[in-house]
């Protein structure tokens, strides 16, 4: 397996933020837990940067409340 470039990593990126704007869980156990689901990459920098966008674009619409519980 080839390693991904820095813009093949900001796409995959943008990949999973898109996914995670879709998201409507509220609480960060949940979110974590269905980006977890829904993520397409198997291993690796693939999977931590989709998973990285995912959690970072469904904690944006959550109250300062939901995000204490991190």
């Amino acid at each position: 397996m080839t390693k991904s470039t820095p813009f093949q990593l900001s796409r995959i990126y943008a990949s999973g933020w898109r996914a995670g704007g879709d998201c409507t869980a509220d609480d960060p156990a949940e979110i974590a837990a269905a980006g977890d689901r829904q993520n397409p990459h198997l291993s690796g920098d693939e999977r931590d940067r989709w998973g990285e966008g995912f959690r970072a674009a469904a904690m944006s619409h959550i109250g300062p409340s939901a995000k204490a519980k991190k």
